[in-house]
């Protein structure tokens, strides 16, 4: 695959992230279960750590699209720390996490199936 094709495979599955943790804390708030970082409506949490999520995903987008030799590796670590987000909602909303999880392990298998094919067509 050359160079803009794994650079697309990026970018969808960023952009796809984004959707799918926008979706969670969406789902997440209405079932009155709110993630971590989000809070609940009548007492949010502090901007602060909504950034947190947000930039996690905003990150490998603006390394693809400004610095393509370090992309795979910003995503890499992104998506390692975004399963990360997911640890403080095990402990009491269980279906939050495996959701977290889910998505962000779907970003980790894509970032490693875009360092894989970068190595195997060098």
């Amino acid at each position: 695959m050359h160079t803009s094709g794994w650079r697309t495979v990026l970018m969808v599955t960023w952009v796809g992230t984004f959707a799918c943790m926008l979706a969670v804390a969406v789902s997440s708030r209405t079932i009155g279960r709110p993630i971590w970082w989000l809070g609940p409506s009548t007492s949010p949490a502090p901007l602060v750590f909504v950034a947190v999520p947000v930039v996690l995903v905003l990150a490998p987008l603006a390394a693809v699209m400004r610095r393509p030799a370090i992309a795979t590796r910003v995503s890499l670590v992104a998506s390692v720390l975004l399963l990360a987000t997911g640890i403080p909602d095990a402990f009491d909303r269980m279906a939050i996490a495996v959701a977290t999880w889910t998505v962000s392990g779907a970003a980790l298998l894509a970032t490693i199936a875009v360092m894989v094919g970068e190595r195997q067509y060098r």
